[in-house]
């Protein structure tokens, strides 16, 4: 561990454990207190702000509780009890302890307060807006949604005694709402169920979310998300993801930004189809939407330390709580050192591990009763060995021979490289959030800057062999094959939103993003020179031929400007329809050149990477928009239907093949979709059960070409438009609390999608076969559409990478208290499932995962105090073998010699491992 984590670290453990009597001792003696407040006669809202203020309580109420109202005067020495009583003398009102420092205003003949058996729900319908007060801190409506609800419900529960769903709040329309109000098919995953299930990551996330896939790829730069089948089918960084990852509302550049630790998390958000209208142009397959704690209210701290087998250590915490009485802060860090799984025999160390440390601040001022400023700071790094791809079929015989000791199968977890792929990546985001709170309207701003690097070496031979071999096809030495990424990305969005819960909502705003990226790489190989050649296939060249190219440099930059709106009107009864749209401009440039630089002075070109540079620049307006309609059967049930349109924006390439000259944009890719949802809570309120059906069509699909010919040593891929996909299905999700300790949670996805392409690459070992077939466009067959062109396909209903036709996954989790300790325990399992799929786009029958399922197990305890924790648990209960990636390996795979050699990637969940994590909470 470095040494400024182990310092910082501690100094969180120390600050906790020398702050976290007098917090404990403040809040138990809190409320007997008498307190000297001085309160002039005002409206009750500011009068109950500045009660908070004085006293140090914290007030939670509805804004038409207030409204209207005004508060008696206060002068003198009281008890809390004393104080409200006075202030509420004859108001109507009266109020209630939810615990020892948080106290609710309300009407007397609310339910919540008159002792009859309150609905949470139904109160929070009944009401425009939630108010916290509290701590010195300003009066905040909206972001105390959550918390309030969730107090409400814990009361009921408790006092008919009876187990209660908690209730879940989502920012899916870029305001709070309750999920089960929100007309869009949204999974949202609380920090505290994303810490029981082991989920440290958001690759991980797909656990949880049955919509939701991952493919791994070499390198941060070649991952991506999938949502319903729609996903990034290119790793050229001149384009932008399908799936956007969206943190504290900053939208990141890139989808390997968006691949990192989940450290203090409020909640987790994935919503499913185009979500453009509000989330913006990269979207078109979903969000993910990343919502980190805020500072807090009061004091408080919390560290886990996780231990798990194969050298895994993974450290987090964070700090929180006010400084004055209109200031807070939260500091959190995190380390994870993961040892690798995959056994590197030549260099003798495992690889596919990987280190990573990260701090975020957060300070939040509120200089008026109005106004709140937040100001967010997160610096982040990763180093890793990763990811290689290991050997799992071979059927070259000089191929297995060069592995040796290495034996290619399904389940191979060794390697032979003497080179090991690497990678790192420093990332740093800078935002300033501002909302300042009308009559009315809510305003916001939200300024961001994101600077991101990364760098990575990829190693293509997969072979121990320092220098060139001699081989019969294929390059016979392939260890250099690195490159950088370098983005500045500037955000700023104006918003202004209205109350909510009233008969007429709306949120609309102004975004403008400033993106530049600098993308560098430079590609080493090595064969044997004419007559260098030793006396058989597989030795070492007697005179080696390296060829390469240094001089590769590529910019492109994006500046995009748009108007946003959505807004819902409630049109008779329970009856309500809602209506969106964005109109965007933006424009692409583009400035790039390869030279014929060398990596080593003396080498000869890389054969089909010819010297280029170019410029260019295009512009695109486009409109998004979104319809629906939305009926309310009750306060538990209701049903949706929406129309919504979506679209990813255009690029230009910026990869090592590019030919720069006279460069045309790849187009952008375009959606439609129809969704219809139903939502309910049964049985009190103890189960929840959400559905939606699917239908969306893309056209003009971004995808990726191999352009390369291994037989004579090129590789090279091109990015282009081509053809269309519909991806069609249904979606349940549900929770339910049968027993008061049993609590059981899932989801089940079915999708059934298709794509459909003209002129894309055939798979490797169809194509020495291809005919020639001028004037001819087959379906589904591959060809050759002239003498000595590459052999392409016409796709027809194939299927989209990574879309498993099913998935789901189920958690089953009981609560208990351990008798005569004071103790309270819980044992859980989790299992995910999901039927086969293929891993590229091009159809190959090679590349075909069989289903397969995962399961997962915990147990833990919590000392009486609730102070203490610690959780024992086992991943992959049954030691299910599985990949995240497949396809052709390089060396000696052609479609002239033995095209069908296959590598995969395989992760350490692959593997049955056992861990424990140990807890403190102040």
């Amino acid at each position: 561990m470095p040494r400024q984590t182990r310092f910082t670290v501690g100094a969180v453990a120390c600050m906790a454990a020398w702050l976290q009597p007098v917090a404990t001792a403040a809040a138990n003696d809190a409320t007997s207190r008498e307190h000297d407040l001085q309160i002039e006669r005002q409206p009750l809202a500011r009068a109950l702000q500045a009660f908070a203020k004085q006293s140090g309580i914290q007030i939670i109420f509805f804004s038409d509780v207030a409204d209207g109202r005004e508060a008696s005067p206060l002068v003198g020495r009281f008890t809390i009890a004393a104080a409200l009583e006075q202030m509420l003398i004859d108001s109507q009102l009266t109020f209630r302890q939810i615990s020892a420092n948080t106290i609710e205003i309300c009407l007397r003949s609310s339910p919540l307060c008159s002792g009859a058996q309150p609905n949470p729900e139904t109160e929070m319908k009944q009401h425009s807006s939630v108010y916290l007060a509290g701590n010195g801190r300003k009066l905040r409506r909206m972001s105390t949604l959550s918390s309030a609800l969730m107090s409400a419900a814990a009361m009921t529960a408790a006092a008919q005694d009876k187990p209660a769903l908690e209730e879940v709040v989502v920012t899916a329309q870029k305001r709070e709402e309750r999920l089960q109000d929100v007309p869009v098919a949204v999974t949202a995953l609380s920090g505290d169920q994303l810490a029981s299930a082991g989920v440290n990551d958001t690759a991980s996330l797909t656990n949880m979310t049955p919509s939701l896939t991952f493919t791994e790829g070499a390198h941060p730069a070649n991952k991506n998300f999938r949502i319903r089948g729609i996903g990034t089918a290119v790793f050229g960084q001149g384009l932008e993801p399908s799936v956007s990852v969206v943190v504290d509302g900053i939208v990141l550049a890139r989808a390997a930004q968006g691949f990192s630790d989940l450290a203090d998390i409020e909640r987790v958000e994935v919503l499913r189809g185009p979500q453009g209208t509000l989330f913006g142009k990269n979207s078109i397959g979903g969000v993910v939407n990343v919502v980190t704690k805020r500072p807090s209210n009061t004091f408080e701290a919390n560290m886990d330390v996780t231990v798990a087998e194969d050298d895994e250590y993974r450290v987090r915490g964070s700090v929180s709580g006010p400084l004055s009485d209109t200031v807070g802060a939260r500091l959190t860090g995190y380390y994870n050192d993961v040892g690798g799984h995959i056994r590197n025999i030549t260099v003798g160390r495992d690889v596919n591990g990987h280190e990573d440390l990260g701090f975020r601040g957060k300070l939040e001022w509120d200089p008026t009763d109005r106004l709140n400023l937040l100001f967010m700071a997160d610096y982040r790094e990763n180093e890793t060995t990763c990811c290689s791809s290991q050997i799992i079929a071979v059927e070259n015989p000089l191929l297995a021979q060069l592995m040796l000791p290495v034996v290619a199968s399904f389940n191979n977890r060794l390697e032979t490289d003497n080179r090991i792929a690497t990678s790192s990546t420093d990332q740093t985001t800078l935002s300033l959030e501002a909302n300042y709170e009308f009559d009315a309207v809510t305003l916001t701003s939200l300024s961001a800057y994101q600077d991101f690097f990364v760098e990575n070496d990829q190693p293509v031979d997969r072979l121990n062999t320092p220098v060139p071999l001699y081989l019969p096809a294929t390059n016979g030495w392939f260890d250099i094959n690195d490159g950088s990424i370098d983005i500045q990305q500037f955000t700023q969005e104006f918003r202004l939103t209205s109350p909510g819960h009233e008969r007429f909502n709306y949120v609309a705003g102004l975004y403008f993003l400033d993106l530049d990226l600098d993308r560098r790489f430079e590609r080493r190989v090595g064969n044997c020179a004419p007559g260098g050649e030793p006396a058989s296939y597989g030795l070492p060249c007697n005179v080696p031929l390296y060829r390469s190219q240094a001089g590769f440099l590529a910019n492109t930059t994006t500046r995009n400007v748009a108007l946003f709106g959505q807004a819902d009107f409630n049109i008779v009864g329970n009856l309500s329809a809602l209506a969106g749209a964005r109109v965007q401009y933006e424009e692409i440039t583009y400035d790039g050149r390869r030279t014929d630089a060398r990596v080593v002075a003396g080498d000869l070109a890389l054969p089909g990477f010819a010297p280029s540079a170019g410029t260019g620049k295009s512009d695109d307006t486009a409109i998004t928009g979104k319809l629906g309609l939305k009926y309310e059967f009750s306060d538990a049930a209701q049903t949706y239907l929406t129309w919504s349109t979506g679209y990813k924006g255009a690029g230009y390439e910026v990869e090592f093949a590019t030919i720069f000259e006279n460069q045309q944009p790849i187009k952008p890719e375009e959606a439609t979709s129809w969704e219809l949802g139903f939502k309910s809570q049964l049985f009190d309120g103890l189960l929840s059960l959400n559905t939606a059906l699917f239908h969306a069509e893309y056209e003009d699909l971004q995808v990726q070409a191999n352009r390369g010919n291994p037989d004579l040593g090129i590789v090279r891929f091109a990015t282009t438009n081509a053809g269309s996909s519909t991806t069609q299905g249904v979606e349940v999700e549900f929770a339910f609390r049968p027993l008061g300790g049993l609590s059981l949670s899932g989801g089940v996805t079915y999708l059934d999608s298709s794509v459909d392409i003209d002129g894309l690459n055939c798979p490797l070992s169809a194509q020495a076969a291809a005919p020639v077939l001028t004037g001819a466009h087959p379906i589904n067959l591959c060809y050759r559409p002239a003498t000595g062109a590459s052999p392409i396909q016409n796709v027809r209903g194939g299927d989209l990478p990574s879309s498993p036709e099913w998935r789901g996954n189920l958690t089953a989790r009981y609560d208990f208290d351990v008798p005569g300790t004071g103790w309270t325990s819980f044992v859980q399992l989790a299992g995910n499932a999901q039927s086969k799929m293929n891993f590229v786009i091009e159809q190959d029958p090679l590349t075909v995962h069989d289903s397969y399922t995962i399961v997962d197990a915990s147990i833990g305890v919590r000392d009486p105090s609730e102070r203490y924790r610690v959780t024992f648990f086992v991943k992959n209960l049954f030691d299910e073998h599985y990949v995240t990636s497949m396809g052709r390996t390089a060396t000696l795979t052609t479609a002239l010699v033995t095209p069908n050699n296959l590598q995969a990637t395989v992760p350490k969940e692959a593997n049955r491992y056992f861990g424990a994590t140990f807890g403190v909470s102040f």
